[in-house]
């Protein structure tokens, strides 16, 4: 899945594929945030060699170094492509009218290749998970995906009409959210909750909690993508992509690749859960599974029942499970 949406977002960025690009700059991106998670960094950080911070400076200026090239091949190829790279070079500050410094470049380039390929792989990977463990759910999807597209990719009208696709796709999203939490900074001096929390203070919110709580969604950790059939919850009770002017631009991006990726998949292939795993959900920016989460792929032969059970690891204290 993160080859997947690694070609992807490479193709949609920078408008190549991935063998035409320095693919790496997303293999130094996941090693830096190794090492962000890491508590030696805040302890010790002091550019000696042995130590991870001193690796992190040097993984941050190869991964400039990658862009930087990127950036320079783009600009000397000509910038009137559609790719999100060419658009963010051609780009002017509506008041002062200047382009985009490389600086920036290089800053907005890197939170978009990252958000638009490794939570996009996470929410991917979990929701197929969960389909393997719920046969009659898939069963009733894969009707769906067939009488609509009879084993074509979808269009964008197509899409719509798929509800049974965005249920299952929300509900997982619910309950094994790829990003668990945010952080946001207060402008000015507010109450919350009867505490007054005072200008530029950090406020982080659970998004994980908040998708689990049983005053918003009856059994939280169940697998029923039908009570969005009768739910409405607001931006702030349901908000895998944050909510407010914050809210991540790739939403609606993330969502239609989400949808085309798992129709195509389903119809092909049945994803068979491999037995013996241990499945422990792990992460502090993004939720995955710490061990990797293995399948076996087989032509579309409906036998759903195939797989189901045998789950261990602490994914059970986040869903219900056979």
């Amino acid at each position: 899945m993160h080859r997947l949406t690694l070609r992807i977002a490479t193709k949609t960025l920078f408008g190549e594929d991935i063998n035409t690009v320095d693919s790496t700059a997303g293999e130094v991106l996941q090693e830096i945030l190794k090492c962000q998670k890491s508590s030696s960094i805040q302890l010790f950080p002091f550019d000696i060699p042995g130590l991870v911070f001193h690796r992190y400076l040097n993984l941050l200026a190869q991964y400039e170094t990658k862009i930087k090239k990127i950036i320079a091949d783009k600009r000397a190829k000509g910038i009137n492509d559609n790719d999100v790279l060419s658009m963010l070079i051609q780009a002017r500050d509506e008041e002062s009218g200047h382009p985009l410094s490389e600086e920036e470049l290089i800053a907005h380039t890197g939170v978009i290749f990252l958000a638009g390929h490794e939570t996009t792989a996470n929410a991917l990977t979990w929701t197929i998970f969960l389909l393997s463990q719920h046969p009659q759910i898939t069963g009733d999807l894969v009707n769906e995906l067939d009488s609509v597209l009879h084993g074509e990719a979808p269009t964008l009208e197509q899409l719509h009409q798929l509800p049974l696709l965005e249920r299952v796709i929300k509900e997982s999203m619910r309950i094994l959210t790829s990003v668990p939490w945010n952080g946001r900074v207060t402008s000015e001096t507010t109450e919350l909750g009867g505490y007054e929390i005072p200008k530029g203070t950090e406020v982080v919110v659970s998004i994980y909690h908040t998708h689990h709580m049983s005053e918003i969604y009856q059994d939280p950790e169940a697998f029923k993508p039908e009570r969005w059939e009768t739910i409405n919850p607001s931006i702030y009770e349901y908000n895998p992509f944050s909510a407010g002017p914050r809210l991540c631009l790739g939403a609606t991006f993330a969502m239609m690749e989400i949808k085309i990726v798992l129709a195509m998949l389903l119809q092909h292939f049945r994803w068979e859960y491999v037995p013996g795993q241990t499945i422990d959900r792990v992460g502090v920016i993004s939720i995955k599974p710490k061990y990797g989460l293995s399948m076996m792929v087989r032509s579309q032969d409906r036998e759903f029942s195939n797989g189901v059970g045998n789950v261990e690891g602490n994914i059970r204290e986040t869903v219900k499970l056979p």
